[in-house]
């Protein structure tokens, strides 16, 4: 595969149809872009939905409102006509590079029928992983890569890397902030701790309980002096109407602000706690120091944390029994294990000026709380090894290997399902029951369980045992 000419790149189309945090994510990837092709005129193909996001960012030139992404999402089919339509489009902006960050099938159908002269896209789309001719592989099979750094996987061609000064972008606009400041007046709010709170999840994870919510609002209200800013969207009206009901006037209910009010309110609050979902990465790339809950064992913070703002991160161990999916699951109990103490205690060091990481330290913890380590066997290196998860305060579970003969196939995947386990360390012998039940969570996990072996290496300290994790998760076969 020939090299890029960069030189002769001078129309960049980005690809990025999809939700908030997908494009917030991915507007680091953009500024590097920007720094690389400092003259290229760079159009971002993304929903009308998600326009406040990027409007206003200086990186970008031009935005192409899609209309294919709802019809993908329903799983509808696309006419003809409308492939036909977008063909022209696209070939009409005579684009030299294209990288379609979404990955979905028809962007790269589109792109390669316009008949742009560079295509980057996932080379883990197998079956049309042949439309791009400069595919990379994301590394999609291992959670321990942020959202952020999938973004640069795509960039690797164009000779662009991660900074460790990157930053997500999100510009409010002026008239934004301006309507922010008359709510945040018209509530009796000006001089008082700004706190928002936000409910929803959008369906992609299970949100926290309500009645967690209320009753944290109604200690904050009073802990701070101040009313509490309460969001979410239209499909949360009912609960918006429970806390209003619940609260006696220490919340303030705004469930129906536009993206771009939302941007701009959010910029002047002084913390925000929520479900992990969308907004989380607009108040992350806002600066707005930040609780975030993670509630089901689906979502891990390894790829979905804040990114480069202070903040703390919420994630109880699950004690649900079954394997998650949560838009599809009818069980809650995920929704209280988070206690309300915890996160008023978060709160409370957050406004106290904690929660600042370096790099290093924020990526070690999103690993910390996303890794749930499984160690078989017994001997000297494997309790050095769980000394120092323990130390680090790390999650990990020992079944040494009287116990493990006992266990069955049935009770191992069990006890993957419930600890929601992701790496086996085996300091013994694999047994063939080992390797079959691991193997088998791939029809059952997200992110089926990785088996490692023994092979002989030690750790004395929690930096060289996350990397050598970490490292594993990134080699897995897709």
């Amino acid at each position: 595969m020939p090299g890029l000419d960069l030189a002769s790149i001078k129309r960049i189309l980005l690809i990025r149809p999809d939700a908030i945090g997908d494009m917030v994510t991915a507007t680091p990837a953009i500024a590097a872009l920007r720094e690389k092709f400092p003259q290229a005129r760079i159009t971002v193909w993304g929903r009308r939905y998600n326009r406040p996001v990027i409007a206003g960012n200086p990186d970008i030139d031009e935005i192409i409102e899609d209309d294919l992404y709802p019809l993908i999402r329903q799983r509808r089919p696309i006419g003809l006509g409308q492939y036909r339509r977008w063909i022209a489009t696209i070939k009409e902006q005579q684009f030299d590079l294209a990288i379609n960050f979404g990955g979905e099938f028809a962007y790269a159908l589109i792109i390669f029928l316009a008949g742009i002269r560079y295509r980057i896209g996932d080379k883990g789309r197998l079956l049309y992983r042949w439309l791009y001719n400069y595919p990379v592989l994301q590394r999609f099979n291992s959670w321990a890569i942020h959202e952020v750094e999938h973004h640069f996987e795509l960039l690797a061609p164009l000779g662009i890397t991660l900074q460790p000064g990157a930053r997500l972008k999100v510009i409010p606009t002026p008239a934004a902030v301006l309507e922010g400041q008359r709510l945040i007046a018209a509530h009796g709010l000006k001089g008082k701790p700004l706190i928002a709170f936000n409910i929803g999840t959008s369906g992609s994870d299970k949100p926290w309980a309500i009645e967690r919510f209320i009753d944290l609002i109604n200690i904050v209200a009073v802990k701070y002096q101040t009313k509490v800013i309460v969001l979410g969207g239209p499909q949360e009206k009912a609960l918006l109407e429970a806390i209003a009901a619940r609260t006696a006037g220490q919340a303030i209910i705004l469930g129906d602000l536009s993206l771009e009010n939302l941007i701009g309110l959010l910029s002047q609050m002084q913390l925000y706690v929520a479900n992990n979902t969308g907004p989380a990465h607009l108040a992350a790339a806002l600066q707005v120091p930040s609780v975030i809950l993670y509630t089901s064992k689906f979502q891990k913070p390894g790829r979905w944390a804040p990114w480069a703002n202070r903040h703390k991160i919420i994630k109880a161990v699950s004690r649900c029994p079954y394997p998650c999916n949560p838009p599809a699951c009818p069980y809650d109990l995920c929704t209280t294990e988070i206690g309300t103490a915890e996160v008023v205690e978060a709160i409370a060091e957050l406004l106290g000026g904690q929660g600042a990481l370096t790099k290093a330290d924020e990526k070690m913890d999103r690993l910390r709380l996303s890794f749930n380590i499984l160690i078989l066997g017994e001997g000297p290196r494997a309790k050095r090894t769980m000394a120092v998860l323990k130390e680090n305060d790390w999650r990990f579970w020992h079944i040494p290997d009287d116990e493990l003969r006992k266990m069955s196939l049935k009770d191992l995947l069990a006890f993957y399902h419930l600890y929601d386990i992701n790496i086996i360390q085996a300091f013994t012998k694999t047994s063939l029951k080992v390797k079959v039940s691991a193997i088998l969570t791939s029809l059952t996990m997200l992110f089926p369980v990785l088996s490692l072996k023994d092979d002989g290496l030690e750790f004395k300290e929690i930096g060289p045992l996350a990397d050598y994790y970490q490292d594993r998760s990134n080699r897995r076969v897709l």
